[in-house]
Parts: structure tokens; sequence; C-alpha cells
């Protein structure tokens, strides 16, 4: 084998000293070589075999089938709310509608009422009926009454 051989299919080894070169002598102790845990080893580590790697792929699908079935779901609580939320608009601008038309004919019966109840056109009405005004008014009072007409 040759040295450069040689020294490739050596360990590594990490000392703090630095190991003589040829020619040179080394008049230091040897000290044992220590690896440090911190050095990664010199050799790479294995591949993982493909069937491991098929394995993990198919073991991904029911995280994407659940991923799906949650994002799906989502989606459609995310449009279910919001079609919610127009369908209300359109109800209170529907409603809005009503209480405008609703308030036009109260106001129109009131004012109705306003006319037919004036004591002009009652005192008319009663003309034209062949009633005639009282000379005397006698207030009759109930027993257990307050006494008071508007009452």
């Amino acid at each position: 084998m040759s040295l450069p051989a040689r020294i490739a299919s050596e360990p590594l080894e990490l000392d703090d000293e630095p190991r003589p070169g040829p020619g040179r002598r080394d008049t230091a102790r040897q000290v044992p070589s220590r690896r440090s845990p911190l050095v990664p080893a010199a050799r790479p580590l294995p591949a993982s075999p493909p069937s491991l790697r098929r394995r993990a792929r198919r073991g991904s699908a029911p995280f994407w089938v659940v991923t799906a079935l949650v994002v799906g779901s989502m989606v459609v609580a995310i449009v279910s709310v919001s079609a919610m939320f127009v369908q209300a608009s359109f109800a209170a601008d529907a409603t809005r509608a009503r209480i405008a038309e609703l308030t036009t004919e109260r106001a129109m019966w009131a004012r109705e009422v306003a006319e037919l109840s004036a004591p002009g056109r009652v005192a008319a009405w009663a003309r034209e009926r062949g009633m005639e005004e009282a000379e005397r008014v006698v207030i009759l009072r109930v027993p257990g009454s307050s006494g008071d007409p508007a009452a």
C-alpha cells in the first residue's frame, strides 16, 4: 500500500500537540489521543434505505387528507357565515322598508282620525242627521268615580 493511501486510511487523531513529520524527532512524550465529542466521525453516516424513504412519504398521506378536510371545512364555515351575514343584511333592509311604510300609514290614519273627530265636523254631521244642540248640559256623576270628566 502506498504512503498516501496508508495516511488516508488511518483514523484521524485530534491531539493538542502536532505529530512530528519525517526527519524530525519528537522529544516530547506522546499523549494518547482522545477524540472530542464535538468533532464528527471521519466516515459519513450511511444513507437510509429506499424503503424507509418510501414509507415516510406514504405515512404523510393521512396528514394531507386531514389537512385538506380541516381546510375545506374552514372554507365552508367561512362561506356559510358570510352568507348568513348577507341574508341578515337583506332581512334588516326589508324590515327597515316595512317600518317606513307602516310609519307613513300610521301618519295617514292619525290625520284621518284628527279630521273625523274635529268638533266642527262632528257638529255638522249631527245637524245633517237632525240633531240639535242642547241648551242646558247636565253632567251625570257615577258613584265611585274620581269626578274628573276626562277620566
